[in-house]
């Protein structure tokens, strides 16, 4: 990973945005317990800021896509809980006890390898991960998740029963009837069977639009602490939520064109009168999709759009007069009295959020603020 500092491109992450989205989370859910997941690079906001920030802002734990996403928290000495969503090597059992990080099991075969690698010396956090609907990874019988307890019980010197849980495909809908069918497997796979420590089904929308519906003492959300409303609007309007994420940058050139003249790659646009046209120092090799161009940003308080192509490193912008070198360009974030989200970049691009967010490259410098 090269982190570009030297250049005027950054995004800041909001500390007192991440403490208020707990805040409500907390207030809308009853829960207890909160896991943050910061896998993917903390959804593109940065793993080691966004790790900071929550656990700075009052999070239980972390949650965590691979092995290595938990070993790079566990180096940047975080000691809360950390807990692998996914399926991790079974020859790593013993690694993940040691760091004392969360496995999520899914079969009782992987508990039967990862014992022969397990010396007992430190017991491997369990939680079972069960598919109630998501048709991904999990258990799907009831007798299955009765002998995976029961394996690890009996085997109470390498592994320790910490935690239940599955995961919603659809919580943030007016349409409740798959989610009202996940929920129905899941006590039909656990109710009665001993009951751990972290007992989970909780995801953004089910923690803030069915919580007294599901086990809630302990949740494991995303994009709520992000500052992105789960339902994008259909069932609430996040209006409690704060951004997080800032992005700026800073005209590094500045030029005045005649008409007829082309901008960027193919030339997709034309100066149609004397133009002034400022270059800034971020393109789609920073994750700034090259569909975004004609997306306003914010000058000085008002809005100009990208013009011409994209470039892997640099785009233009046309402005309403000349600028001088090093004025701030707000891609997202507020400006004066105007202000761009992730939501608005999302809907120009016809994507998810989320999916704006993770396409963010790690070159782009962050920095924790507040």
């Amino acid at each position: 990973m090269v982190e570009a500092i030297t250049r005027p491109t950054e995004m800041t992450i909001s500390l007192a945005a991440v403490k208020n989205n707990i805040e409500v989370v907390k207030a809308t859910s009853g829960a207890d317990k909160v896991f943050l997941a910061v896998k993917s690079n903390g959804y593109g906001h940065g793993l080691h800021t966004m790790a900071e920030a929550a656990v700075a802002g009052g999070v239980y734990g972390l949650a965590v896509a691979i092995i290595d996403e938990a070993l790079a928290l566990r180096h940047q000495r975080l000691t809360v809980p950390i807990l692998i969503l996914g399926i991790s090597p079974a020859e790593y059992a013993e690694l993940m006890a040691v760091q004392h990080i969360m496995a999520t099991v899914v079969s009782i075969d992987w508990l039967k390898i990862a014992e022969q690698h397990l010396s007992g010396e430190q017991r491997l956090p369990v939680t079972l991960g069960l598919d109630t609907g998501m048709g991904r990874i999990g258990f799907r019988e009831r007798s299955e998740v009765a002998e995976a307890i029961a394996f690890v019980q009996a085997h109470a010197d390498k592994f320790e029963y910490v935690g239940l849980c599955t995961h919603f495909a659809e919580s943030d809908s007016s349409d409740t009837r798959y989610f009202e069918k996940q929920l129905k497997r899941w006590h039909a796979l656990t109710d009665g069977l001993p009951k751990p420590e972290y007992y989970h089904v909780a995801n953004s929308g089910a923690a803030l639009y069915h919580p007294n519906e599901v086990p809630h003492e302990v949740i494991r959300v995303g994009t709520v602490i992000y500052g992105i409303e789960p339902s994008r609007g259909e069932l609430a309007d996040g209006h409690d939520l704060m951004p997080v994420l800032s992005l700026r940058s800073q005209m590094n050139f500045v030029k005045k064109l005649p008409a007829g003249e082309g901008i960027s790659y193919s030339h997709i646009y034309t100066t149609s009168e004397d133009e002034w046209i400022g270059t800034v120092p971020i393109g789609y090799g920073d994750g700034w999709l090259r569909s975004l161009t004609g997306f306003n940003v914010i000058v000085d308080g008002q809005y100009v759009p990208i013009v011409g192509q994209i470039a892997m490193d640099q785009l233009m912008i046309r402005l309403p007069h000349e600028y001088p070198l090093g004025t701030t360009v707000t891609f997202i974030g507020v400006d004066g009295d105007l202000e761009n989200t992730v939501e608005d970049v999302a809907q120009y691009a016809k994507l998810a959020p989320w999916e704006i967010t993770t396409g963010f490259h790690e070159r782009i410098h962050r920095i924790l603020v507040d």
